[in-house]
């Protein structure tokens, strides 16, 4: 679409019009356009940075910038320097927090607001607005038309219900502009709307799920080598478009536990494959067949630890949390004992901060992300992936571990000043703008945001005045004000394209078979986590109902600690028959909506769900409801009402 040239003060008349931003044929065109519509004057030149060199980076850095205008605001290195808009009710009292801290959380929030109570009770906040917006635009240049136009249209004499109305279409515009923007130049967005399909090599049993088991022509072939076409279609005609084979680094053998193998997060070598997998040419050409079968390939980054006898250590323990002991033993506790070169090394376990104290993984080595030299070794040994085999993008295991702030207080370290993820994400997208990170995250979710994830897990997220609003703990709890406080904040994260999306799971491998965490609440689970328009995620052996976890131990469905490999033929009926309806509805529904938005559906009772109004077909529009709550409720919704006992569904045409 070409970019429209009018000037912010026509706006006061024609505020109702669209106008894309920028949306020209190149970057330094649209770049050129969006500051003379700005402010009026031609751009510094884009000259690269000392080191920069490929025209991609300089795309990053607008996107980067768009972002903070977006989603983040400003931050100053670890501190966030704009903070959330607070809505006040004129005369209840209570307070509202803004979705994001950038222009889509404030929008998204202030307009649902008084949608539901109407505008003249944050009309006290008009002057507050204006503050707001000119603090959260000012440090990026291209912005000063607006910032110009926000200040006339301050300062003119007008009744301020019609300034606010005025103030609401100059904003619903300048964020489709900035929307179109982004989908032109963010090419990691589909991370954000992933279908990720998680599978476990060493417990897949692929020779089972062919239902040939002992044929010889798969005897002493490795997972890697002998994955083909048809195996993709499998997961591709369940309705997924990603693929995330976890567990496929070199296990280390120093402390290992259990009889299982070892656990795939005490990890030798984070630059290989594990040869009991395949070899390095075997990886690559599962990630080409993947990508033949229009199937995206994400890999574990795991960022806070190693084995106890990985190739880092070797290389060096200054990358770790350790010291050199000239006067005896290590101590007993989260230490382990590491000789290189004649020298013993006091190496601390990796490890979280929990109750006051840190909690050890004790068969790994906690890694320093205080020293710049390990932030640079890391980042070139990710970069290896994309440049060695081609990956689409990251699962960041445990990522809030390595924020600054987190790191620092764990292991009370003085840090850098910049985060390490800021460094990593812009030379990894650098060498492929299209990598996409997601993040395992259960805290600091937008400080991993504003650093430049794609997507975070929604498990678990507290921080906001609406309380715990992650998806699978809400939807484990069953309490209906949790469950639709979640859907709340998701349906704003699958709009947002500014910041981190978020992606649903019923179950993956750190949690219990979902037949067991939602019992018979299990459909209506499943179809309000699968329809959901973001990122989504499956473990393998969900879909019929497997589970081997270890009774009074790991809770997994497929155990690290014991030998497991997944029986195709058996698993659950009933598990089964819900996945078999679930799946292909949802995947039906989906083609009919193309592209859609959701909105919250607040229906009273024990009843949750959303709307889903298609982008794609514009007025075709579907409801899904719910009863993940432990009790019966019933519903009257569009002229359709009934009964809904736990784990029941139903999907509504909307007129």
């Amino acid at each position: 679409m070409g970019f429209i040239r009018y000037s912010f003060s026509f706006l006061f008349l024609f505020a109702a019009n669209s106008f894309p931003l920028f949306a020209g044929a190149g970057l330094e065109t649209d770049r050129y356009d969006a500051s003379l519509r700005f402010d009026l004057s031609a751009p510094e030149p884009f000259l690269p940075e000392p080191g920069k060199e490929r025209p991609d980076e300089r795309t990053y850095d607008f996107v980067v910038e768009m972002r903070e205008v977006m989603s983040s605001g400003q931050w100053s290195g670890s501190i966030p320097v704009t903070r959330h808009f607070m809505f006040r009710h004129a005369d209840e009292g209570w307070t509202a927090q803004a979705q994001a801290p950038g222009l889509e959380g404030f929008y998204w929030t202030k307009t649902e607001l008084e949608k539901k109570y109407g505008a003249d009770k944050f009309i006290h906040h008009l002057d507050d607005y204006f503050s707001y917006l000119d603090g959260l635009l000012a440090p990026v240049s291209w912005t000063g038309e607006l910032r110009s136009a926000l200040a006339e249209l301050k300062n003119k004499p007008m009744d301020r219900f019609q300034k606010n109305e005025i103030l609401n279409s100059i904003l619903e515009n300048y964020i489709l502009g900035l929307r179109e923007n982004m989908d032109k130049y963010d090419q990691a967005a589909w991370i954000k709307k992933a279908r990720i399909y998680e599978l476990f090599p060493r417990a897949y049993n692929l020779e089972g799920r062919r239902e040939t088991p002992g044929g010889e022509y798969f005897k002493g072939k490795k997972f890697f080598a002998d994955f083909e076409s048809g195996d993709f279609d499998i997961i591709k005609n369940m309705g997924f478009d990603t693929v995330w084979p976890m567990g496929i680094l070199p296990i280390g053998v120093k402390g290992q536990t259990g009889a299982g193998g070892g656990s795939p997060y005490s990890i030798s070598d984070h630059g290989s494959v594990n040869p009991d997998l395949g070899t390095e040419e075997d990886f690559r050409n599962f990630v080409g067949l993947a990508h033949q079968a229009g199937l995206k390939v994400i890999v574990d980054f795991v960022v806070n630890h190693t084995s106890l006898d990985s190739k880092l250590l070797e290389e060096n323990p200054d990358y770790f949390i350790s010291y050199e002991s000239k006067y005896g033993a290590c101590p007993k506790n989260d230490w382990f004992e590491h000789y290189r070169n004649g020298r013993l090394y006091c190496v601390h376990n990796g490890g979280f901060e929990y109750g006051g104290g840190v909690s050890s993984w004790m068969d790994t080595a906690q890694i320093n992300y205080s020293d710049p030299q390990l932030r640079k070794r890391m980042t070139e040994t990710v970069k290896s992936w994309v440049v060695k085999f081609d990956v689409d993008g990251f699962r960041v295991d445990m990522a809030y571990l390595a924020l600054n702030n987190v790191f620092s207080r764990t292991w009370n370290r003085t840090m850098p000043s910049e985060e390490f993820y800021r460094q990593l994400i812009g030379e990894l997208k650098a060498a492929k703008p299209s990598a996409g990170f997601l993040a395992e995250a259960y805290a600091f979710q937008e400080d991993l945001s504003a650093c430049g994830f794609d997507a975070i897990y929604s498990k678990y997220e507290t921080g906001r005045v609406e309380g715990q609003t992650g998806w699978y703990n809400a939807s484990e709890s069953g309490d209906v004000h949790s469950v639709n406080s979640s859907i709340n904040r998701n349906a704003f994260l699958a709009w947002q394209k500014g910041g981190a999306g978020s992606v649903m799971f019923v179950g993956n491998h750190d949690e219990a078979a979902p037949e067991r965490v939602y019992g018979p609440r299990l459909p209506a689970a499943l179809a309000l986590t699968m329809l959901y328009p973001g990122g989504v995620m499956m473990y393998s052996g969900a879909e019929i109902g497997y589970d081997a976890h270890v009774p009074g131990g790991e809770p997994k469905p497929l155990p690290f600690s014991v030998p497991c490999q997944i029986d195709w033929n058996g698993g659950s009926p009933w598990v089964k028959a819900v996945y078999g309806k679930v799946l292909p509805e949802v995947n039906a529904l989906r083609r009919e909506l193309g592209d859609y938005e959701i909105e919250p559906l607040w229906l009273g009772g024990n009843i949750s769900g959303y709307t889903m109004s298609s982008i794609s077909n514009p007025g075709l529009k579907k409801a899904v409801l719910g009863n993940l709550s432990h009790a019966g409720g019933s519903f009257n919704f569009q002229g359709h009402g009934g009964y809904l006992a736990p784990g029941e569904y139903r999907i509504i045409d909307v007129p």
